[in-house]
């Protein structure tokens, strides 16, 4: 069977996602960048997500323009379908195919498949071309707000990652200071998470050189095990707008996420 190359990826996707919805049933959706793509890749990919759970049904197409690969897990829930990305993100890595982080999401579980959703969700993929090998989850409601996270301790940046990443955040990492700041004039981030232990620049220097891009004065969050008042004032003269202290509490952090990111979707005006 010939690979099948989509020109509008958009259109297709929305609606097999519609057809399944009609049928009361969920629809799990891995998109991923994929370069080079060849007619064997493709096969043994179809091959290995058929045998991954004989239970669901895989639909999987090519966009050939945008180099995306799509599989749609008919009765997917987010669960299976993570499940699924895993094996298939192994795969095309084993391929070297791979060519930034997959994006996964389940609907309506994740959120209504509107028109507009179905362009953020694929747009996630494209523009994750070049950076590191990941799984996204994406989820409807959060999909416009981007958290950028600055912090030494691989546990702790990948925990906070993971959860917000389930909220439907779409989130970014830096391991050091220079590469937030990096990551930050890049990305544009709507808020930012920020450890103020940082090497080559620290936190503090970090804030106030953000602070300079008026795009995203006041959002950032810190995040540290320094309790002293001194530090903390610091901290808030530096251009922070709140802070959350290590042993971390992730449902205050999330908490006070929510807060500062329903400033920027209701253009300035305060909810809380």
């Amino acid at each position: 069977m010939a690979m099948e190359i989509r020109n509008s990826i958009q259109v297709q996707l929305s609606q097999i996602i519609q057809l399944a919805i009609r049928k009361n049933a969920s629809c799990g959706v891995i998109v991923a960048p994929c370069a080079n793509m060849n007619q064997k890749a493709f096969e043994q990919a179809k091959l290995l997500m058929s045998k991954n759970d004989a239970s669901l049904a895989v639909q999987f197409f090519y966009d050939d323009p945008n180099q995306v690969l799509c599989a749609v897990l008919d009765s997917g829930t987010l669960g299976s379908t993570h499940y699924a990305s895993l094996i298939l993100k192994d795969f095309l890595q084993n391929q070297h195919l791979l060519q930034g982080k997959l994006i996964v999401s389940s609907f309506p579980e994740s959120g209504t498949p509107t028109d507009s959703t179905i362009d953020k969700f694929i747009e996630q993929a494209i523009r994750s071309k070049g950076e590191e090998d990941g799984i996204h989850f994406f989820t409807a409601a959060n999909a416009v707000t981007s958290v950028l996270i600055a912090e030494t301790d691989d546990i702790v940046r990948e925990f906070i990652k993971i959860r917000l990443e389930l909220k439907g955040y779409r989130v970014y990492e830096a391991r050091d200071g220079q590469e937030a700041y990096n990551a930050f004039v890049r990305i544009l981030p709507d808020l930012v998470i920020t450890e103020l232990n940082l090497p080559i620049m620290d936190g503090y220097q970090f804030i106030r050189k953000i602070q300079r891009h008026d795009v995203n004065e006041g959002k950032v969050i810190v995040l540290t095990d320094k309790l002293l008042t001194g530090s903390m004032s610091r901290a808030y003269e530096s251009g922070a707008s709140d802070y959350v202290t290590k042993p971390l509490s992730i449902s205050e952090l999330e908490w006070k996420i929510k807060r500062l990111t329903a400033k920027i979707v209701n253009s300035g005006r305060d909810t809380i």
